[in-house]
């Protein structure tokens, strides 16, 4: 049977119940080049507390136009039905299915679809990439190879042994900030995205022979959902683009889709004037007294020296950071509850602003309340167990925040920290960071086992209103990034803590509405200086390339005892304080119009008006002779050029393409004027 679309020409095969050939019209590339013999769609239940794969039964394929029907009629010989559909509509294939369970002796729990593996571009593997969606995003050439092996030494997102493949699979919405990703070489593309407006809980997953001798790629995803017997459960849409384009062209698509649900203009002005915080993770870490509540104000001040008047405090809680959450109250050696309150009012009194942090996710088990409260409010594995993690030395249990136990006690406690102490904004650390996860606890009281996501977004819009009610210039940040929650978010603090293909433009492209806050302290998980002092350097680029927030450690890691660190720090503080003007108000257009950059440097481009752009240049290890070549569709008249000092030249230009010189500069900014 086959499918026709305007750049595509596939073939389903009712014997392996797949797609055995996805050509595309444009390149005459053939991506299925491997004969994998995978179904399209596979089932998990739970039958007698046993956790059991369903395998499709009894296939039948029917073609109307542009459509083809599957019907399915057992799956492992259980009474379940199933129907999928897929259309081809231009240059996308468009899947989704009816599932119904007839069955008694089983519930359905996880439905994992589409599966299309098999893949590689062009003539090679090698120069293959992929776009995923681990936090802001990373990019990984050739990810037969940088997916085929157990990657243990990634301390969550790895990918693992599965069977006789290797399997990547992290949990959307916040391990996984979007569920699409994206498979390109130079000439061909290939999109795969989940586009459920229901945002339940789903696996994004990438898998891979992980062999050179027989390289290949796969896709799917793994959603969350009990289905018990006599009931029925469309999956909502998947969607497969065959393109000859870039990721840029994925990122548009997945936008389109999720746009309309999301709110994009939710933040006071005022925000739009930041550029850096004072990060104050030093009051009490481990057991140790680094600095009390009456000291606030000196912190507060060491940053307004620097121009930072945004303070954001943690490690103010009971027995100080990471531990007795969710007990946020202040800790008794730092002083008053009231001395914390007068720290907070100093710095709004001296024209600043502060973020208080709290943990949205876990539960000490070491808590008096954990055995009252804690285990009531765990998230339930599918053996019923709780599950724990561990921080530190301290060990936690994760809290369902679809349950209204949870939820409820979590908006309470973030509400009365905003009105009792003062403080501006609230920090929900994990919120969009650690991994969603399914619960089967059967006492609480959401509907669906996959309702983690929604937990999170009653939180965040229930807590937004509340805050505004008290203060109307209040606003949410959240360690990391998800899609449906920056509706709801100011700043985002993205990072990962190791060493990923950390691609932070996707998130950037996608979202330029939303605010990504970016760590750009020394890295003090690495423990080789050398790597230490490089990495300094690329993640203040990386940051200030892409326009985002500095997080900043101005009186611990960056204060004057860094010495080229702290001074650097404040050069490239000041050089972000300067181009704020510019990326503030102009749309991210990332490497559009950027012909070729120096190796270890990076650009991006912003659009201020038809006529006017700026590019922001990064040479982090001061490579001498870099440069930075544009091409435009019409001829440049004059350009503008600041260092990082801010010394400004002029360049006449009477041409579209220029060159232009980084030099052994670490940041440059280059003004476009046509």
């Amino acid at each position: 049977m086959k499918l026709r679309g305007n750049t595509f020409i596939c073939e389903y095969s009712s014997e392996i119940n797949n797609f055995i050939s996805i050509k595309n019209s444009i390149t005459g590339d053939e991506y299925i080049k491997k004969d994998i013999k995978q179904s399209i769609i596979e089932l998990y239940g739970i039958s007698n507390k046993n956790k059991i794969k369903l395998i499709p039964e009894k296939i039948e394929v029917s073609e109307n136009e542009n459509e083809l029907v599957i019907t399915i009629k057992k799956f492992s010989n259980k009474n379940i039905i199933c129907n999928i559909y897929i259309k081809s509509i231009e240059d996308k294939i468009i899947i989704n299915a009816d599932i119904e369970n007839l069955d008694e002796s089983i519930e359905i729990t996880e439905v994992l679809m589409p599966r299309i593996s098999g893949i590689y571009l062009g003539d090679s593997h090698e120069d293959d990439v992929i776009i995923y969606p681990h936090h802001a995003g990373e990019k990984t050439i050739n990810p037969v190879i940088g997916y085929g092996k157990n990657k243990k030494d990634f301390w969550r997102a790895s990918s693992v042994k599965f069977e006789d493949i290797y399997r990547r699979e992290i949990n959307y919405c916040g391990l996984a900030s979007m569920s699409w990703m994206y498979y390109y070489d130079d000439n061909n593309g290939l999109y795969i995205g989940s586009h459920d407006e229901r945002f339940p809980v789903t696996g994004v997953i990438a898998e891979t022979s992980g062999q050179e001798s027989n390289p290949w790629m796969g896709f799917g995803f793994r959603k969350y959902k009990r289905i018990t017997n006599g009931q029925k459960y469309n999956t909502g849409d998947y969607v497969i683009a065959i393109t000859d384009k870039d990721w840029h062209y994925g990122s548009k698509i997945y936008r389109q889709y999720i746009g309309k649900y999301l709110d994009f203009d939710h933040n006071p002005d005022y925000l739009k004037e930041q550029y850096a915080l004072n990060q104050c993770y030093n009051f009490k870490r481990n057991g140790k007294i680094e600095n009390t509540f009456n000291k606030i104000p000196h912190l507060y001040e060491k940053g307004k020296e620097l121009g930072v008047n945004h303070m954001f405090l943690a490690s103010w809680n009971r027995t100080g950071f990471d531990s007795y959450y969710p007990e946020y109250y202040p800790d008794m050696e730092l002083g008053s509850a009231m001395e914390f309150r007068r720290g907070l009012e100093y710095v709004r009194n001296n024209g600043g602003q502060s973020t208080l942090y709290i943990n949205a996710r876990i539960f000490d088990v070491e808590s008096n309340f954990h055995e009252t409260v804690g285990k009531k409010m765990a998230v339930l594995n599918e053996n019923g167990e709780m599950v724990y993690e561990t921080y530190g030395p301290a060990k936690f249990t994760v809290n369902c925040p679809a349950d209204k136990l949870w939820r409820d006690f979590l908006l309470d406690t973030a509400e009365f920290t905003a009105k009792a102490y003062g403080c501006d904004g609230i920090y929900l650390d994990q919120l969009a960071s650690a991994e969603p996860l399914p619960c089967y606890n059967k006492d609480h009281s959401h509907e669906d086992i996959g309702d983690f996501n929604n937990g999170y977004v009653y939180v965040l819009r229930e807590l937004l209103e509340r805050l505004r009610k008290h203060n109307p210039k209040s606003y949410i940040m959240t360690e990391n990034c998800g899609d449906i929650y920056g509706s709801y978010t100011w700043g985002n603090l993205t990072w990962n803590g190791a060493d990923y293909d950390e691609f932070y433009n996707v998130f950037k492209y996608t979202f330029p509405e939303f605010v990504q806050v970016n760590m750009v302290n020394p890295r003090g998980w690495e423990q080789d200086d050398e790597k230490r002092y490089k990495y300094f350097f690329k993640d203040m680029q990386r940051a200030i390339v892409l326009g985002n927030i500095l997080w900043m450690g101005i009186t611990t890691r960056l204060t004057e005892k860094a010495g080229e660190i702290h001074n650097y720090a404040k050069k490239a503080l000041n050089f972000r304080k300067n181009i704020q003007e510019y990326v503030s108000k102009s749309d991210f257009i990332d490497n559009k119009y950027i012909e070729f950059i120096s190796e270890e440097c990076e650009a991006a481009g912003y659009k201020l008006s038809e006529n006017k752009y700026v590019f922001i240049a990064g040479n982090w290890n001061k490579i001498d002779n870099s440069i930075l070549n544009l091409k435009f569709s019409k001829k440049i008249k004059n350009i503008e050029v600041y260092d990082i000092d801010w010394n400004k030249e002029e360049i006449s230009v009477d041409s579209n393409e220029v060159s232009l010189s980084i030099g052994s500069s670490r940041l440059k900014c280059f003004v476009i004027n046509s």
